[in-house]
């Protein structure tokens, strides 16, 4: 097993996994329009690119106010690694040890880079009709944009013929065929958002669908920047309600997984990695990790990677030299020492 995980530790830096969920490209990497580069505009700008960046990783809008933040909520250069410009657009790196370190002194949960992929079908109704933003048009770089503030990794339909025969106004409430297209973008969840223009404000209501899980909320703003903003802030904070991880929180659990092979093994490692996991066992049917969390973060993140919970398979039987049955191969159990160990399988 040492030799089949130092050929992992290589490889987990060049292996491109093909699964849907993705690792967010810039994650510490905040970026806030100014009107100026004054240095009193620089410097809030600089304490609302930490506030931008608690939000993203935490899924809290609040969690810069934790008291334990203050130092930082009052002057965030301690975490920041370097600053510059483009034009008057501030563009803040933070340093990810020294941000992931304060937020677990502050005892907030902490969501990593791989994220679920969000298939994001928003349609505008307006006195031009209703029609659906299609990737390549002069509004998809306003959902990315806004994805990437927030930390969503945003997909956009590109809106051929069968995808326009199905943007209507009752699709809040038949959301099936629109759900079904997930599977085209190799997406995880499904955000429906309908859009319409309400004297000077925009309004916009919306679904966010993971399986057969929804949610649903409703905002308005002043413009089509913010109200993108408005509405992934809230996808942000309900994503991260599943996958954010609290550290020391939950139970211990051995997770195992059946049918991995070198790919796969890397995509869990990934997956598993905010929970701390320890790898327990490499055998040629499974592969099993130690990890402490709830059994619901545990089964959402391993959605991400598309296995399925299953019992634990019975031990095969097969005959012996003198004609008596006796288990071919016996499935290992949890360690007895560790009584409060739960144990999950899933299987590809």
């Amino acid at each position: 097993m040492r030799f089949f995980i130092s050929v992992v530790s290589v490889l987990l830096a060049l292996t491109t996994i093909a699964a849907n969920a993705e690792p967010v490209a810039g994650l510490y990497q905040v970026r806030e329009e100014l009107v100026s580069q004054e240095s009193a505009v620089r410097d809030a700008g600089l304490q609302q690119a930490f506030v931008t960046l608690m939000q993203r990783l935490t899924g809290q809008a609040d969690a810069a106010q934790s008291a334990k933040l203050a130092e930082y909520r009052a002057d965030p250069q301690a975490l920041i690694s370097r600053y510059g410009y483009e034009g008057n657009t501030l563009i803040v790196n933070f340093d990810p040890q020294s941000v992931q370190a304060a937020v677990r002194k502050a005892n907030l949960p902490l969501w990593g880079s791989n994220r679920p992929a969000v298939l994001t079908w928003w349609m505008l109704n307006d006195v031009e009709g209703l029609r659906l933003v299609t990737d390549g048009q002069a509004s998809a770089p306003i959902l990315h944009s806004a994805g990437q503030y927030y930390g969503v990794p945003v997909r956009i339909p590109l809106g051929d013929l069968d995808e326009q025969l199905l943007v209507s106004a009752d699709a809040l409430t038949d959301s099936q065929p629109i759900r079904d297209t997930a599977e085209r973008y190799t997406a995880d969840a499904v955000l429906l958002v309908q859009q319409v223009s309400a004297d000077a404000a925009l309004q916009a209501q919306w679904q966010l669908w993971l399986g057969d899980e929804q949610q649903q909320g409703q905002v308005s703003a002043d413009s089509q920047e913010a109200l993108a903003r408005a509405v992934l802030a809230q996808v942000n904070q309900r994503l991260a309600q599943r996958f954010a991880i609290k550290p020391g929180a939950g139970e211990s659990f051995e997770v195992r997984v059946a049918g991995v092979n070198l790919e796969r093994f890397v995509l869990l490692e990934r997956l598993l990695e905010p929970f701390a996991a320890q790898l327990q066992e490499v055998t040629e049917d499974y592969a099993q990790w130690r990890v402490r969390s709830t059994a619901e973060q545990l089964r959402a993140q391993m959605t991400l990677a598309h296995v399925q919970e299953k019992p634990l398979p019975e031990p095969q039987l097969t005959e012996s030299t003198d004609g008596s049955q006796a288990p071919l191969a016996v499935t290992p159990s949890v360690n007895a020492a560790d009584a409060n160990t739960q144990l999950l399988y899933f299987s590809w």
